[in-house]
């Protein structure tokens, strides 16, 4: 990894997951201090039309962050879908739907079979060897923050209020990346839907509001 420039009052590192069948690569940006003790993920841009995606990850790193905290996030698992300005990667794959908790070949764009693709399989690696504290997925349009299986609500509650959008109560997804995280990998997850299609900055700085004010709640999760 190359060191980055300094953002906000912590340095970012950048690197990369993996590569895309088109040859992208899924970037990766950390902040990690010396001794730190908790763990965050947020996995944004995994659907490439959702266009709000990728400038709330940036948001997200020019925050002020707990000193005892690691924060990765994956801006756009979707960079070819991103290019392209569509919903699928370049197979013509939902990678929302991709994941291997109760995939079904009858769900559209589904793909050949669970977790086929390279997109898939690299959040899938990250998350089962780093095992944070809590993985944070990013989607828009439907104005809601869900926390998945045991996932505190109160974690999810900190984020909407702050946010202005409301709690959802536990949602499953099929082939869904936050639910396989939460259901399979045992990791405490959350979805964060951000209200509508727009791209405003005011929607951005309300999501920012609702990431800084559940950080510092956030736990070491005991079966890590």
């Amino acid at each position: 990894m190359r060191l980055d420039r300094v953002v906000g009052r912590r340095s970012w590192t950048e690197g990369s997951i993996g590569t895309t069948v088109q040859g992208r690569q899924i970037v990766r940006w950390d902040s990690r201090p010396r001794g730190a003790t908790r763990h965050v993920t947020v996995v944004s841009g995994m659907h490439g039309d959702e266009r709000i995606t990728y400038p709330l990850a940036e948001a997200l790193r020019r925050t002020d962050l707990p000193v005892d905290m690691h924060v990765t996030i994956i801006p756009s698992l979707n960079p070819d879908g991103w290019a392209a300005d569509t919903r699928r990667n370049a197979r013509g794959v939902d990678l929302n739907r991709n994941f291997p908790w109760m995939w079904s070949s009858s769900k559209e764009s589904s793909g050949p079979g669970p977790g086929s693709e390279l997109e898939t399989q690299a959040a899938m690696s990250l998350l089962r060897t780093e095992r944070p504290d809590l993985v944070i997925w990013i989607h828009q349009p439907l104005a809601y923050v869900a926390p998945i299986a045991d996932c505190p609500n109160e974690y999810a509650e900190l984020w909407a209020n702050a946010a202005g959008v409301r709690v959802r109560p536990d949602i499953s997804h099929l082939g869904g990346g936050e639910t396989w995280s939460a259901r399979t990998a045992g990791l405490r997850s959350m979805l964060v839907e951000v209200t509508s299609w727009s791209t405003a900055q005011s929607l951005i700085d309300d999501h920012v509001r609702g990431f800084e004010a559940l950080l510092p709640r956030v736990s070491v999760h005991e079966s890590k």
